[in-house]
């Protein structure tokens, strides 16, 4: 039992250490990952809220039809209007927040009688109306609804997983340099009543964690060995079932411990590597990963990973098609080839159901995209296929944007337009906002707009300078390390 013990003390220990390392190594993109299983606390602990069912009552025409209700809605306008002339007809038209069309019926004249009655769960609700505008030729009525006295108020543990988002990179740092820290302590024999304890406590979390993201498919990478090592959540999740075994071996086998250092020693070594660890996590935010596993790491051409596809594997999903078909109070399933047979027969087409049969190969840049914001138009393919230097400002959340001080940027930005280098400014936020930011900071460029998630793996730091030569990474900089335009002068000059 006392070699058992020992084993399962340095291999869990070992463990700890490594996981932790990877993960501290790009706190950022854990913290990424917390935000998906807040988010899915967040959205399973929430209320499912009732729908708005309308019902619209002209002559003897009725129309019904439900909405859902958002939590997030505070006021929105049923819009009953009437449009057209005494001569094609009028058109009816509902609109739920000016949104949806719930029906349409044409009638020869604009009523002047109608009534739009709303209910909750088949309980009628008020309602406070208000014309909306009215001609010789149309007429829209709208009744205004106070939603948010509609919805079911969120629970505190809701409100909770969405506050938690936002100390996201504080929980990633410390959770990260805290299995470090355990992993040490396991290594050293340093306190190990409280270091099993603590142990276990993590462990048994994160074996609910990954059980639950398996079970119900939530997120389908547990992000345990950051972007070094991906794991299914049902492997992550056998992965924390032996670990709860190693830790019972700890517990069973406590009394052949023996600490390596006196107390006072092991005090001392444990504070400096604490300090270390924490001291690691910081530097790799603030300076970007120190061992770089992104697809957008120094060195990889983006187009090549993009177009690349490993031998015997599908570049595309093979996939099995199947049209739900419906005649009068019928319904039936019919295949790609039988579709057109069965239209002719009046069959009319419901929906599609979709099964993926084997996967294809998903490359790790999947997602790239650059869009002009004026014509939205896609510049991808421009961008990929430059023969020269390409310079990247990514800014994925203006609002928290941590530059201070524009004018290094607005200095590279000058040096790249000097001799015709390409500069883009790429942020997820909305046009407007990026017009308001521009103003505000008194910009020379525009923003060109991109997704989020791409953003976010591109730039592990907000914001992040990128140096392309063509499609080929050349280099990448945090804001806080931003290089100047000499620097980027003598980068292509080597």
């Amino acid at each position: 039992m006392k070699w058992i013990f020992q084993i399962a003390r340095i291999l869990t220990g070992a463990l700890f250490v490594f996981s932790g390392l990877v993960k501290l190594n790009d706190p950022a993109g854990f913290a990424i990952k917390l935000n998906e299983y807040f988010d899915v606390f967040a959205d399973d602990l929430s209320q499912k809220q009732d729908s708005i069912s309308f019902v619209l009552k002209i002559k003897n025409q009725t129309v019904s039809q439900k909405f859902p209700l958002y939590a997030f809605d505070t006021q929105k306008v049923a819009l009953v209007s009437f449009n057209g002339d005494s001569s094609a007809g009028f058109t009816t038209s509902i609109n739920w927040g000016n949104t949806t069309t719930l029906s349409e019926n044409t009638v020869k004249e604009i009523p002047s009688d109608f009534t739009l009655t709303a209910f909750v769960n088949n309980k009628k609700i008020q309602y406070v109306d208000s014309l909306i505008d009215s001609a010789s030729k149309s007429l829209a009525h709208g009744y205004i609804f106070d939603v948010s006295k509609l919805v079911k108020p969120q629970g505190w543990l809701y409100d909770f997983f969405k506050e938690a988002k936002s100390y996201a990179l504080a929980l990633s740092v410390f959770f990260c340099a805290l299995e470090v820290i355990l992993g040490f302590a396991m290594l050293f024999s340093w306190q190990m009543k409280i270091t099993i304890a603590i142990t276990a406590v993590l462990i048994v979390f994160f074996t609910f964690l990954t059980g639950y993201s398996a079970y119900f498919n939530k997120v389908t990478d547990c992000g345990c060995f950051g972007d070094f090592i991906k794991l299914k959540p049902w492997v992550s999740f056998k992965k924390d079932l032996i670990l709860l075994g190693m830790v019972g071996l700890l517990i069973l086998g406590f009394k052949f411990n023996k600490s390596i250092f006196g107390l006072r020693l092991g005090n001392k070594i444990m504070l400096g590597t604490s300090i270390l660890t924490f001291l690691f996590g910081l530097l790799c935010y603030w300076y970007l990963p120190l061992w770089d596993f992104l697809p957008y790491k120094k060195g990889n051409d983006i187009k090549e990973i993009m177009n690349f596809v490993p031998t015997g594997q599908r570049s595309t999903d093979s996939v099995s098609i199947k049209f739900v078909m419906a005649k009068n109070s019928d319904s039936t399933t019919v295949t790609t080839q039988q579709y057109a047979e069965y239209a002719k027969k009046g069959w009319v087409f419901a929906r599609q159901d979709r099964q993926v049969i084997v996967e294809g190969f998903k490359s790790p840049i999947h997602d790239f995209a650059i869009f002009d914001p004026t014509s939205n138009e896609n510049l991808k393919d421009e961008m990929l296929n430059h023969s020269g230097f390409q310079v990247f400002f990514i800014v994925p959340y203006l609002e928290k944007c941590t530059v201070t001080d524009y004018k290094n940027i607005i200095e590279i930005y000058k040096f790249t337009k000097k001799l015709n280098i390409p500069f883009y400014a790429l942020t997820s936020a909305s046009n407007d906002a990026a017009m308001l930011f521009v103003k505000q900071h008194d910009l020379p460029f525009t923003f060109y707009a991109a997704d989020q998630k791409m953003l976010m793996t591109m730039a592990r730091y907000n914001p992040t300078i990128y140096l392309f030569n063509g499609a080929k990474v050349m280099d990448k900089w945090s804001g806080v390390s931003n290089p100047q335009w000499k620097d980027l002068e003598f980068y292509m000059k080597k």
